[in-house]
Formats: C-alpha cells, structure tokens, sequence
C-alpha cells in the first residue's frame, strides 16, 4: 500500500516533467526553425525587382508605389523622399505595428512660423490607365502645441495628382494636434474619364505648431484598368517624361525699355560684368553695389504697379529710376532695363529678369550676383590673376564666389578690404560676419568648403555637389550657358536650379580663394513670407522644382535617362 501511495505521488511529478520537456522541445525547435528562415525572409524584398529595402525592414510588395528610401541629394535624382532644408530623421522601428514586423519612421520638430515638409515625386508612365488612386498613412504626435491660435495651423500628408490637361487635384489626410500614438488616416479618388494621371506629388508637413510628428506607413496604390498593378516599374517611370508645362508655355510678358545704355568700352580679354536684378522699392541697392565693384553691370529693374487693370502711365516711374540712379558711375559702366508690371498681382518674375539682364551683356564673364551682396574690393584685379594662373580655362567652368552676410547692417562701418580683414571679423569674439546661411540651410552653400577657403590661396575643386548647393557664380559666356528656368518667379528654388542645370551640362565648379561676396541684412519681401507660411504655395513650388529635375534628366541624360529611353 506504502509503494502505491508513493506511485501516486510520483505519477503527477513524472507527468509535469515529461510536459516540461516536451515544451522545451517545442520552444527549440522554434528557434532553430525561426534562425533558419528569418535571413530567407528578410531575402525576398531584395529579390524583388527594384523593391530593395533595409535588411532589417520586412515588406512585402502590395501595390504602395512610394518608396522608403530617401533622396541620394549628393546627385540628380527624383527618386524617394526628398528634403529641403530643414533635416528629416529617419529610423527603422519595430515597435509602430503596421503592414510589416519593421517600419521606416520619419520625423520632424515643427516650428511655427514655418512649414517643416517632405515630399517624394512620381512621375507616371505615359498611357498609364490609372483608374482610383488610394492614399493612406499613418502619424503621432508629442506635445504638438499651436502657437497662434487665430492662424491656420496644419499637420497633414497631400498627394497632388496633376492630369495631362494640367488640372490637379488632392487627397488629404489631416491629424489631430497634441500628444498621440500613431493613428491611422486614409482617402481615395477615382480619375475622371476624360483624364490621364502624369504625376503624383506627396507632401509630409507641419505648418504653425511647435512639438514632433512622427509619419509612417505611407501609402500610394494606384489601380489600373484590370486591376492592382504588378509591379511599380509598371507605373512610375524611371526616366521621366518630358514635363508638361515647358518654359515657352510659361514664359511672362512684360513691357520693359533702356534706362541707361552703358557708355564704357574698354573691355579686356577678362573683363567681368556684375549681372543683377532687383525690384524698385529696393533700388538703393543698386547704389551700393556701384560704389563696390569696379566694372561694368547689368541690371533688370522690375518696377511694379498698384493697378488692377493693365498700366502704361510710365512717365512718372522713369524720373524716379533717375533721381535714385545719380551716382555718375552708373551711366558710365551700368546698363539698366526697367521691366514694367502689368497688373498689381503680377508676381515678381526674377527668373526672366535674370536673363534679361545676361542678354545685355557684353563681356566674356559675367558675374551672377543678388543684388543685396556687396561684392570684395578690387574683384576684377583679383579674378585677372586667378583667371592667368588656370592653364586652360573652358566654357563650362564655373568659378564660385563665396558668400558670407553680415549679421546686422553695416551703415557706418565698411566692408573688409581684404581676405585677412574679412577672417578677423569672422573669427572675432564679436564676429558680425558668418558664412552665408549657415546657420538656416548649411547645405545651401557647404561644398564651398569655407575651412579650407581660410587657408587656400589656389584656386580648387568643389569635391561634393549637394542638391541644395546655390552658390554665386563667374561664368564664361557663350551660345551653350545654359539660362535661368521662367517656370520659377517668386521665391523658392530659382537659383538653385540653375546650378543643377550647370552640372548636369557638365561644367565643373571651381573656388575662387581671393574673392567674396558679403551679403547686407533686409527687411523679407511679402512674397518670402508667403512663401515660408503656406503650404500649398510651397507645394506648387516643389512640384515645379521636381518637374524641372525630370526635365535636365531627359535633356543631359542624367542618372536612370543616361541609357536608352525609357518606355
């Protein structure tokens, strides 16, 4: 009876253990099962055609045309996520749930007075039967707080959709402000009949708040005729096509006449005209600049109306351009075009006003300069001697001035007089001179390299382009100079195209070491508050600025357009 009872008290302790072992067998065959499979399923992506993610992101291909990766910005590129100045972080989170086990997260810190955005550019295929665009994402927010509330604040994801009639339409998705996880947000549209779908342009924003929003999960699918497409080269092209709305279809129209003719002629060999352009409310720009450079300038002066109906009464603007133009240099070495507005919501063509004013030129450089810098002493001498010490300057080199700016206005004190003036007054405990922009959009003038502009006294190479790269530049004329893109007036990305269009024509940037420009602090135009405050104006901007990159791409065969044309 003794060993019965034994027996039994044995019988649920045998039990439990053999239950114990049988589930640690189970739990090792799963990791075994799950280290064997894991690295062939992280594969697949990869095998995917032109699908690649991060290794430690898992996805699968389910009709999201948008990709994850961000823009390489060290060339000329439409693909992935774009960001202008102000930086982005991206990250690879497992912890956000979602479509996949691991998600790409991007994230910003809004400001109030500015817009904080994103965007990623598709340029559709041609003959692409889109029939329904669906657009969906996910977003959180920390302490998203608006500043002013009486003005519009906005923390939203847009796809744009322009149409082959040029006509567009949005799809939004709006967040909540405040603190929350990531909460989804969703919308769709169908393609009219009559319309084919050329691009699609995404915006991640946030517009008046202060606090982080966080975006994930983004995603585009169009549907076709049929149904869902197969893949997204099926689509979105690589090589885009040629844009919709070229220059000649956009280019302004404006009444514009001599002011001044310059009567100088003694044009050498390297003689290097200062080109400019400038509104009439800042014309006493211009008398500065005069007063620094030693040579000749042409000027473009668009001089604006109050009227709503189409002015021609310019009698009483001239005498006002030369009551303010008095300073004898200008009619000697300064030609003028005073370009005349329309109509009071004309917006500031700086582009045409631009190349107006190279067509006057009639040196064989010419100097590209806003005309609220103020150039380095002696620049002609100064450039003789670079210009002499190169072996063999081409058409399609272009020599970067670099740009500094005064942190307050200098009324009584002058500039630097030379290159070890300039560096005390930037290395001073006291410092009122900076690198240009270097503190709101570093990227725009870094491949300049200033630490070694300090110390060089040679003429060197930009080593690394950056898509934001907008330096101030000596060009050499001639019938192939590639000239200023119309599409943009305004503010925003009219400079900066330009340069792009440079080095995809093949010019190579050099730096100059003995020469500068300085820029003077200003009251901003309307038109640059407008443009840091409004989201869709911004938008539509960006959307130019993408329609342009596709443009260079196809004309100088850049990156995926340097093969055969693409279907």
């Amino acid at each position: 009876m003794t060993s019965r009872r034994k027996l039994a008290r044995r019988a649920p302790v045998c039990s439990l253990t053999v239950i114990l072992w049988i589930a640690f067998g189970l739990s090792l065959t799963s990791v075994i099962v799950t280290v064997l499979y894991l690295p062939t399923l992280r594969s697949q992506p990869a095998e995917r055609k032109k699908h690649d993610v991060e290794p430690d992101v898992v996805e699968d291909w389910d009709g999201n045309v948008l990709l994850d990766q961000m823009t390489d910005q060290t060339h000329i590129s439409v693909d992935g996520w774009w960001v202008p100045h102000v930086r982005w972080e991206e990250e690879v989170s497992c912890t956000v749930g979602g479509r996949s086990l691991c998600q790409k997260v991007l994230s910003v810190m809004c400001k109030a007075d500015s817009v904080r955005a994103v965007y990623q550019y598709l340029p559709i295929r041609p003959n692409t039967d889109i029939k329904t665009i669906y657009f969906s994402a996910r977003s959180a927010a920390v302490d998203l707080q608006s500043v002013d509330p009486v003005h519009d604040a906005d923390y939203s994801a847009i796809a744009m959709v322009k149409f082959d009639d040029g006509s567009r339409q949005t799809l939004r998705l709006d967040f909540p402000s405040g603190s929350h996880p990531f909460i989804a947000a969703e919308n769709d549209m169908g393609v009219p009949n009559n319309r084919q779908v050329v691009s699609v342009l995404v915006m991640l924003f946030c517009h008046g708040y202060m606090g982080l929003v966080k975006f994930t999960d983004i995603i585009l699918k169009p549907v076709v005729a049929g149904g869902m497409i197969g893949e997204r080269d099926d689509v979105v092209s690589s090589c885009p096509p040629a844009s919709l709305s070229p220059v000649s279809a956009t280019k302004p129209t404006f009444h514009y006449e001599h002011i001044f003719n310059a009567t100088f002629t003694e044009y050498k060999e390297d003689t290097v005209t200062l080109v400019t352009q400038v509104s009439m409310d800042r014309i006493t720009m211009l008398d500065r600049i005069i007063r620094h450079w030693d040579g000749p300038m042409a000027v473009a002066l668009y001089v604006p109306t109050t009227s709503e109906k189409p002015d021609t009464n310019h009698d009483w603007k001239r005498y006002y351009i030369n009551k303010k133009l008095r300073h004898p240099k200008f009619r000697t070495f300064c030609s003028v075009l005073a370009v005349y507005a329309n109509v009071v919501n004309d917006e500031y063509p700086i582009n045409y006003l631009r190349n107006l004013a190279l067509r006057m030129v009639k040196s064989k450089y010419v100097f590209l300069l806003d005309a609220d810098f103020i150039p380095s002493p002696n620049f002609q001498d100064n450039f003789r001697l670079l210009i002499n010490g190169q072996s063999d300057p081409t058409d399609r080199t272009a020599y970067v001035v670099p740009a500094f700016e005064f942190l307050e206005e200098q009324e009584d004190q002058p500039p630097p007089q030379d290159k070890e003036a300039l560096k005390q007054q930037i290395f001073a405990d006291d410092a009122n001179i900076l690198p240009f922009r270097s503190v709101e959009s570093p990227e725009s003038h870094r491949p300049t390299d200033y630490q070694r502009w300090y110390a060089e006294d040679q003429v060197y190479p930009v080593s690394t382009y950056q898509d934001k790269f907008e330096p101030y530049l000596v060009l050499r004329m001639s019938p192939s100079l590639p000239l200023y893109d119309e599409r943009f007036s305004g503010y925003g990305m009219n400079k900066v195209t330009h340069t792009m269009e440079l080095l995809a024509a093949g010019y190579q940037f050099l730096v100059l070491p003995s020469v500068w420009a300085i820029h003077v602090p200003h009251r901003s135009t309307s038109s640059n508050i407008q443009f840091l405050q409004k989201p869709l104006q911004r938008l539509h901007n960006r959307a130019t600025r993408f329609e342009f990159v596709a443009d260079i791409m196809r004309k100088y065969k850049v990156g995926p357009c340097s093969t055969k044309p693409q279907r």
